[in-house]
């Protein structure tokens, strides 16, 4: 019987306990995982075997397939000698000659399991949708703090001009005026460069001459400035983490971007902390994702649980009357668990899924177009209540008074 232990080092045959043949790894670590993965040729080791007319016994079930691709007959080892195997490694890899002996073994060993360990904390790393996560996360805080700088911007300019808060709704617009300075040097010119229409240029013309604001020093007036500028940067920031998000979004998991959005589905997948973590979560899971405070408050307290979490973000479920978005959110998660396990295992885009989906949705804004009409329990009676309340039996309690 011929024996083939796979270890971190190389490849051992023996023939009944004897040691016949090694064939070493170069880089021990990559060619292991290459082994493990079913991804390693082993011709060398296919070409020793294919001349043995013995049986032939392997210690590892991904070996155990690349040599039976081989069209080589081979067969698992049990569990007993498996585990002899990995009690006694020291010994063999000094038998086989991987090491000088079982000290250099047990160092090699431990060589072997620090690099193995830095590969998968790299591969890790390098994850796609991690980035995305990041990306993601960024683009979120750089709106807290365009939101943060905008309200200072918006109180500290509009003590010297305050009627323009009520007029610019947009900030991008608001900091490009700001930049041009105090008041008395806006002109009509300034308003139509910055892009606003004729109705709104008239009025910001009229309440530029008329404007009750007091003065602002140059001091002041340069970190007002300062801010705006900040803000018209993180906007240009923002743009561009907006469509990094969408451009690798599309790349990495195309069928969950149809389903849900590109921002929408990274918010999802963030949340879920990978695509590996998504592609296993059930439907019911994804529709709750992040109204985890609330789904735990419903199973301690026994209230309504939470329809929807992050998807009310979704387009078909925020536009969605009260009482639909439920089945919207529910009908959106199914396909985007199908979309997310799609994209794990790079199946390529599938534009079924996104009509499947709107068939549904139209489904439900067709057959539930009225509220559901909810039946009130009566409540009990006073009377009915007292007549069946029964005090309990016992000795009645002597009243004490003043001695």
């Amino acid at each position: 019987m011929y024996s083939v232990i796979l270890t971190e080092l190389g490849i051992g045959v023996f023939e009944d306990e004897k040691f016949l043949k090694a064939f070493p790894f170069s880089e021990p670590v990559e060619d292991y995982v290459f082994v493990k993965k079913g991804e390693s040729r082993l011709s060398d080791l296919a070409k020793f075997l294919s001349d043995v007319e013995k049986g032939i016994e392997v210690n590892d079930k991904a070996l155990l397939s690349i040599l039976k691709k081989k069209s080589i007959n081979v067969q698992l080892m049990s569990e007993e000698d498996s585990t002899k195997i990995q009690s006694s490694k020291p010994k063999i890899l000094e038998t086989v000659g991987f090491a000088k002996d079982e000290n250099d073994a047990m160092s090699k060993l431990r060589e072997f399991a620090i690099s193995l360990s830095s590969s998968k904390v790299s591969e890790v790393s390098e994850s796609p949708d991690l980035h995305i996560t990041q990306a993601i996360n960024a683009l979120d805080e750089t709106d807290k703090i365009i939101n943060t700088l905008s309200s200072l911007l918006r109180e500290w300019y509009g003590l010297h001009f305050p009627e323009l808060d009520n007029i610019i709704d947009s900030i991008n617009g608001y900091s490009q005026i700001v930049l041009k300075g105090t008041r008395d040097k806006l002109s009509k010119k300034i308003f139509e460069d910055a892009g606003f229409p004729e109705s709104k240029v008239e009025m910001l013309t009229l309440v530029t001459e008329k404007s009750r604001g007091g003065k602002i020093s140059d001091a002041n007036l340069s970190i007002v400035q300062t801010l705006a500028k900040q803000i018209l940067e993180l906007f240009e920031l923002r743009k561009h983490l907006e469509e990094h998000v969408e451009t690798e979004m599309k790349n990495i998991a195309p069928n969950l971007s149809a389903i849900l959005g590109t921002a929408v589905g990274a918010r999802i997948l963030a949340r879920a902390g990978s695509l590996t973590r998504l592609a296993k979560m059930p439907a019911s899971t994804i529709q709750v994702l992040g109204a985890e405070k609330a789904l735990f408050r419903s199973l301690k307290t026994g209230s309504q649980p939470p329809k929807h979490g992050l998807l009310f973000q979704h387009a078909s479920v925020h536009a969605a009357p009260r009482w639909q978005r439920g089945k919207i959110a529910r009908a959106v998660a199914g396909k985007a668990a199908i979309a997310s396990r799609v994209d794990y295992h790079g199946g390529g885009l599938n534009s079924m899924l996104l009509e499947k989906l709107n068939v549904r949705v139209d489904e439900i804004g067709k057959k539930y177009v009225e509220p559901p009409i909810r039946e009130v329990k009566p409540e009990p009676r006073r009377d009915t209540f007292r007549s069946n309340f029964k005090k309990p039996k016992g000795k009645k309690r002597k009243k004490f008074g003043r001695r």
